[in-house]
């Protein structure tokens, strides 16, 4: 069992020079922007006309203006992905508040293969937007000045923004003593023990996919925002980074990992008598006292504070089998006594006092998950030396943080798959659960999606769960569908023609065959009720032989009372409500032949007519 600790360090990133219309560089680690001031006003209007809607969840919020010489037209739906249907929020009053219908997802208007996912608070939109020729964040001007504008946001590309300054963090350093006596406190620990990883278990239930969060919002998190709406807003955005990369990732068959928030809880204000609220705290020792609350109830839970750590911006027990750390740990007995909970970790929003853009802060979260999920770092006697591939650069693990902007910077090596693979095999099953939003990748055509070929890159009709947000699940140019859609659709990526039988007939449905205008295959029409079926035993009921053939002669089946091994084969029926003694009638079914009746025996009364 160990700490992990994310410290930074990348090289200078470089570009071409200045964009036409950009402004110089604001804060630290953007190095170009423009400022946006559209009009707020409209948009809260239509945010409240949505909000009063009694179905909401459909309709569209539209937000356009223009930037880096072009013209940005958002459309918007409500989008609670990130979060459990059972979401609650906690604050210190005991008041819970689940409101999420300032959290938003979309695509740009007539662009193909562009996403959008961000908040609108009091008509002001935070977010990121991804295009063809690139991805643009937007942040609140104050986030980074003081000084009064006439503009209230700024948007930035991805490529702007600058790692430079985290030089400083030199080694993303875990090695502190202290951290070193945690883990020898644990391992002497009889209760911390867990079972070897090459106890894996025999089947894995590929359905449970999802790992339920709480996450700890201190005082420091809640002022840097100011209001509990910014802060849902935040974690929706980091969850949003995270389950895109964690969706696409194949961990040696179990895919469709996802993150979801349970449950929330917001310290609006410094509270004196919590241990964790204090003002000089070292990372490791935050972590010890947040991971004594008890937090078995949930697959991990993560504190989220504003504190200069000078370089260290994450920390994470990383998973071991067992109740020694990451997810579905449970309880365990340190060797002081204290009972600790080891599905922890934490994250800070700052980094030798510069505040982060929310891209540091959601690849910091994806590196610590990966250490609650297993991983250890891309170096050393685990890993090996993994520096850059091809280069690809340098994947998701590795110690030190990358410019985020290579093939691999979002990805996992072989061995982070290998170590994660291993763990979810022993312990993903104790507490992972099935996920209750739309999944793109299940190989089901759900809501947002125009087609699910699940992990297939080769697939001609449909962008695999691979991709990039606003391509995954939806049509490659040029196809009209996809046989994923229904049965009505071909290999050439086009509808069956008129009339092509889709569904052949069964004994209580009618043959059905393509309308050649849509992908799907009509609903089979059901043959008559009562239609006899099951070789005459049962017959048809609403298309399906479900019912027993005494319902047609408005009796119900019964045992049969013989012991005649040549009677095995017939069944019986009695008159509703009667005894039964007085299961009376017999048939029998011959090999590819109706139902007969027979002469009933002597005991007998009744003979159901053939």
């Amino acid at each position: 069992m160990n700490i992990i600790c994310y410290g930074l360090v990348a090289s200078l990133l470089y570009s071409d020079g200045p964009h036409a219309g950009a402004s110089a560089a604001i804060g630290t680690f953007i190095k170009r922007y423009e400022e946006l001031g559209y009009g707020r006003e409209p948009v809260r209007r239509q945010q409240e006309r949505l909000r009063r809607e009694a179905q909401p969840e459909g309709r569209t919020l539209q937000l356009d203006f223009r930037a880096f010489h072009r013209a940005f037209h958002l459309r918007l739906k409500r989008d609670t992905s990130g979060f459990a249907e059972n979401f609650e929020i906690h604050l210190k009053n005991g008041s819970r508040a689940t409101d999420l219908s300032h959290i938003y997802s979309g695509e740009l208007e007539d662009e193909d293969g562009s996403s959008c996912h961000g908040s609108i608070i009091e008509g002001q939109f935070e977010g990121v937007i991804h295009t063809e020729n690139g991805t643009f964040h937007v942040e609140p001007l104050r986030r980074y000045s003081a000084v009064p504008s006439a503009y209230h946001s700024v948007i930035y590309r991805e490529d702007d923004i600058d790692l430079s300054p985290l030089r400083r963090s030199r080694d993303g350093f875990c090695g502190a003593e202290q951290l070193r006596r945690l883990t020898q406190n644990l391992r002497q620990s009889g209760d911390a023990q867990g079972e070897p990883l090459s106890r894996s278990r025999r089947t894995v239930d590929h359905s449970k996919t999802s790992c339920h969060l709480h996450l700890h919002a201190d005082h420091l998190f809640f002022k840097k925002f100011g209001s509990v709406q910014a802060v849902v807003a935040q974690i929706a955005s980091y969850m949003s980074a995270v389950n895109d990369i964690y969706n696409k990732a194949d961990f040696d068959g179990i895919r469709l990992i996802n993150f979801k928030v349970k449950s929330l809880s917001v310290l609006t204000e410094e509270d004196a008598s919590s241990a964790i609220s204090q003002r000089f705290i070292g990372p490791e020792r935050l972590l010890s006292l947040f991971s004594e609350m008890t937090w078995g109830n949930y697959c991990l839970s993560y504190l989220l504070t504003d504190r200069d750590y000078s370089g260290v911006l994450g920390l994470a027990w990383e998973g071991r089998p067992g109740n020694v750390g990451g997810i579905c740990s449970q309880a365990t007995k340190m060797q002081d006594g204290a009972m600790t909970t080891l599905n922890t970790g934490l994250i800070t929003l700052q980094n030798y006092g510069r505040y982060l853009t929310p891209w540091h802060v959601q690849l910091t979260l994806a590196h610590e998950l990966g250490h609650s999920l297993g991983a250890p770092h891309d170096e050393g006697t685990n890993c090996g030396s993994l520096g850059s591939t091809d280069g690809k650069g340098r994947f998701l693990m590795f110690p030190h943080a990358t410019d985020g902007l290579q093939e691999n910077n979002d990805k996992f090596s072989p061995c982070s798959i290998k170590h994660i693979s291993s763990l979810l095999r022993v312990k993903k099953d104790d507490c992972f659960v099935e996920s209750d939003q739309p999944i793109c990748g299940n190989l089901i055509v759900e809501m947002g999606e125009q087609c699910d070929v699940g992990h297939n890159e080769t697939d001609p009709c449909c962008y695999s769960a691979r991709e990039r947000k606003g391509l995954r699940c939806h049509l490659k140019p040029g196809r009209i569908c996809s046989p994923s859609q229904g049965l009505c659709c071909s290999s050439l990526c086009t509808f069956t023609p008129y009339g092509v039988t889709c569904e052949e007939a069964s004994e209580c449905r009618l043959q059905t065959r393509c309308s050649g205008a849509v992908a799907a295959c009509p609903a089979a029409t059901s043959r008559p009720d009562m239609t006899p079926c099951g070789l005459g035993t049962r017959v048809c009921l609403q298309g399906e032989c479900s019912q027993s053939v005494c319902t047609k002669h408005s009796m119900e089946q019964c045992d049969c009372p013989t012991d005649s091994v040549s009677e095995r084969c017939y069944m019986c029926c009695q008159q509703p409500g009667t005894v039964p003694l007085a299961c009376s009638t017999i048939l029998t079914c011959a090999a590819n032949s109706p139902v007969q009746s027979l002469s009933p025996a002597p005991l007998y009364s009744h003979v159901l007519p053939a």
